[in-house]
């Protein structure tokens, strides 16, 4: 039987191809000039960030000077504001002369090969722990020796530079892709327009009755004139072809009915005679008859149904052994069996099962036309045997028997439709093609060979289902210990004050222990940056803003995906890798009973007239943090000066008030306490108002100009090795859950208090009039962590402390 289809084909439409041609213009152009935006794109972001590179080192180049040990640099603040414009990237620096060696930076980037002294900037890109792009340019100096070269090499991170190339390119690329398709729109439309004389042909054959087959008429445009005669022509063919057609149809249904009156007539003579033996003998034509009829029936039909679930079936798990046993036991009641030996043998299967995946109905049709054959073409004293046999990979299904079998030659066309290969024992010629329909549906093999006992061997190979599915379930599903994790979490925060935000981390996280040790500020930097193979924490928190970013900017940091509501305001964070998560503001503690609220100064200016006024009062009575111990104590002071004119006039008149230095907050706040001072200047916040509450003689102050606020700062160590449960720790104390924790629990104040229930400290600071200026993590605080820089502003800290005035 074959199946036709009136639907047409609709791969070839010469619309499609000719827009799609069209198309593959447009996008090879496309292409280019996407290329060439690319280009451009990366020129022009190179060029912008560029000049960021440019300023930064001409404002170094500047503040680089000579003195009698040599070439020297005051790195200016505001060369780390000019790269703080790219606020993502990190930077890296190095100050250097030819006849002085290093000066300062980081000592070794690369440079070109080609290097020549030149004033000129020279760009180049080079390869750190990822992409840099440096410049460096050179200064001549004049020195007792001559003149002497000093160069300035300023490398930053491609991430600002990769951003806006790409936002460049899209837009261009977009607007470009929007036109290519107005340009296809016009494209389609003449085409539909050129191919409208095709369209009218098409309409004028669907308007036809199905037997007009006469030519079609009218003057064709000259590119479809050729098309025009070939379809005329086809139609003059198709004529003749149904007129043959009909011609065979009537000789088919004459046939037809020449048959079945043979068979009418047969048994009409039967109906007629009166001779019992002459009676039987024309039943017995016509029952032979029948049966031919009916076998060829069953057999299209089961060719028709075997090809239709091969098609639609789901395969699922069988047992082939169980499957061939019942198909077996449902046959043996058939009489046309009961002649013939039929055994089966199942002692090659592995382990006496056979599981495959099939679909049951079909392999048992299969079955049956395997053993139909076999007992067709066995003859009268017949053998069949069917073996179940197998390995790891496959279970074969084989019948044999005792028949003429099939030459080699003609096994291929056995499997075809319609064959007669015996004319003997001729059937419908369908049922080893049911067997091969089977077995392709299955992604089985049908192998025919000779059997033993002389006759044909039918082998269906199915691939073997492996049971793994359930081991592999078992062991996933199966009871699992807890395994226990730690973090580890270095930290200059007191452990109390943490401690809440630990125990409320480990009850979320079941099987779960943090391993907390507590550093100064300082000795965690430096306890980081020596780190060795193996004894990274987990988790890095300070107070020390710049020493945090000193540390990132290294690229020691990993990202972390903190959810977008969680993350803190712009200020607190930067590169994704470094995170603040508390809001402590700088403040005044002061003595009660030395000191009132009413005369404290209001400002900063205020606050120099202040000391210098009451100098002899005050003497040896203020406190600060020791600028060498205290990394925060550092921090304040240096952004003191950024942010305010008069941070060298109070730098003076402290150092004439002999100030007294402490490691720490909880020192000055026990020693203004005792009456030992009277005020201690840009303490923590936080901590000075949780201590002041147990000392009713103590008060905090905070100034109306600004007060500067520092946000303790967690990250994640590349080399960590538990990153996961440490970011899943910075994002709960993001959370409104840790940032209430932090306010109900500790003597921390939050970033993001919540909105009813505040603690003392939030609701103090809710009260407080004065201006809170927040620090800005970023490479701007980098400025200060220069080791000239530094040493520098030590030494001038160090001379105001070494100056004694007065008793």
């Amino acid at each position: 039987m074959s199946a036709t289809t009136t639907e047409p084909r609709r791969g070839h439409s010469l619309k499609r191809r000719l827009l799609a041609s069209m198309a593959a213009g447009f996008m090879l152009l496309l292409l280019l000039i996407s290329v060439l935006l690319w280009n451009y794109a990366r020129a022009a972001s190179n060029r912008t960030y560029d000049l960021l590179l440019a300023g930064a080192a001409l404002s170094v180049l500047e503040r680089v000077s000579y003195n009698s040990d040599g070439p020297t640099v005051d790195l200016p603040q505001s060369a780390m504001d000019i790269l703080a414009l790219a606020a993502d990237d990190r930077i890296t620096y190095r100050v250097f002369s030819p006849g002085y060696g290093e000066i300062t930076g980081t000592p070794d980037l690369p440079v070109p090969d080609d290097l020549r002294p030149s004033a000129e900037p020279v760009f180049y890109d080079a390869k750190l722990d990822e992409g840099f792009r440096f410049i460096l340019q050179g200064r001549q100096l004049t020195s007792a020796s001559g003149r002497e070269w000093v160069f300035v090499q300023i490398g930053q991170t491609l991430g600002a530079r990769k951003a806006q190339r790409d936002t460049l390119f899209l837009y261009g690329i977009t607007g470009l892709g929007g036109v290519s398709l107005i340009g296809l729109a016009f494209v389609w439309l003449a085409i539909r327009t050129s191919l409208a004389p095709l369209r009218a042909i098409a309409d004028t054959l669907l308007a036809r009755r199905p037997r007009d087959l006469s030519p079609i008429e009218g003057d064709p445009p000259q590119e479809v004139s050729d098309l025009f005669r070939a379809i005329n022509s086809f139609i003059a063919q198709l004529g003749r072809s149904r007129a043959l057609t009909e011609s065979f149809i009537a000789d088919v249904a004459h046939q037809t009915r020449t048959s079945l009156s043979a068979l009418q007539g047969q048994l009409a003579l039967a109906v007629d005679a009166e001779d019992p033996e002459r009676m039987r003998s024309r039943l017995g034509k016509a029952e032979q008859q029948a049966e031919r009829t009916v076998h060829l029936t069953n057999q299209l039909l089961a060719n028709a149904m075997v090809i239709h679930r091969s098609d639609d079936a789901r395969l699922e798990p069988v047992d082939l052994r169980k499957l061939v046993r019942d198909t077996l036991a449902e046959l043996l009641r058939e009489r046309r069996l009961r002649a013939a030996t039929i055994s089966l043998e199942e002692t090659g299967l592995p382990g006496g099962t056979a599981p495959i995946r099939g679909d049951a109905i079909s392999i048992r049709e299969a079955l049956r036309n395997l053993i139909d054959n076999a007992v067709r073409h066995g003859g009268p004293d017949n053998t069949i045997v069917i073996e179940l046999d197998g390995d790891d990979s496959a279970i074969r299904l084989t019948v044999s028997d005792a028949g003429p079998g099939i030459a080699p030659a003609d096994r291929g066309l056995a499997t075809e439709r319609f064959p007669s290969l015996h004319r003997k024992t001729a059937g419908s010629g369908l049922g080893l093609a049911i067997v091969r329909s089977v077995a392709e549906g299955h992604g089985a093999r049908l192998e025919l060979g000779s059997s033993a006992l002389g006759g044909l061997r039918a082998t269906i190979a199915f691939p073997r289902l492996l049971a793994l599915l359930l081991a592999c379930l078992a062991v996933v599903a199966g009871p699992r210990g807890a395994a226990a994790e730690e973090l580890t979490i270095w930290a200059s925060t007191d452990r109390v004050a943490m401690a809440p935000l630990i125990s409320a981390f480990e009850a979320r996280t079941p099987g779960l222990t943090v391993a907390y040790r507590e550093f100064q500020t300082v000795d965690l930097h430096r306890a980081l940056l020596d780190l060795a193979p193996g004894e990274a924490p987990d988790l890095a928190i300070s107070s020390a803003m710049d020493l945090q970013v000193d540390l990132v900017n290294r690229g020691l940091a990993r990202r972390l995906r903190i959810p977008e509501p969680l993350q803190p305001p712009g200020w607190a964070q930067w590169r994704s890798e470094l995170f603040g998560f508390t809001f402590e503001p700088a403040a005044i503690l002061f003595n009660r009973d030395l000191l009132s609220r009413d005369e404290l100064p209001t400002s900063h200016r205020d606050l120099s007239s202040f000391i210098r006024d009451r100098e002899n009062e005050l003497r040896g009575k203020i406190g600060g943090y020791d600028l060498r111990r205290s990394g925060i104590g550092y921090l304040f002071a240096t952004q003191d000066t950024i942010q305010s004119v008069q941070a060298q006039r109070l730098t003076e008149v402290l150092g004439r008030a002999n100030m007294r230095s402490y490691c720490c907050t909880a020192d000055m706040v026990e020693a203004t306490g005792r009456g030992e001072l009277a005020m201690a200047l840009n303490v923590i916040g936080s901590y000075a108002l949780n201590l002041s509450t147990a000392h009713d003689n103590i008060g905090v102050h905070f100034l109306d100009d600004y007060n500067l606020v520092m946000s303790r700062s967690a990250f994640v160590p590349k080399t960590a090795g538990n990153p996961e449960v440490a970011e899943a720790f910075v994002t709960f104390l993001l959370s409104p859950q840790g940032q209430q924790l932090i306010d109900r629990d500790t003597v921390l104040i939050p970033l993001a208090p919540p909105m009813e229930d505040l603690s003392p400290a939030a609701q103090l600071l809710a009260r407080t009039t004065g201006s809170f200026l927040p620090i800005r993590l970023g490479p701007g605080l980098l400025t200060f962590l220069d080791e000239i820089k530094r040493a520098e502003f030590l030494r001038s800290w160090d001379a105001t402390r070494e100056q004694q005035y007065g008793p």
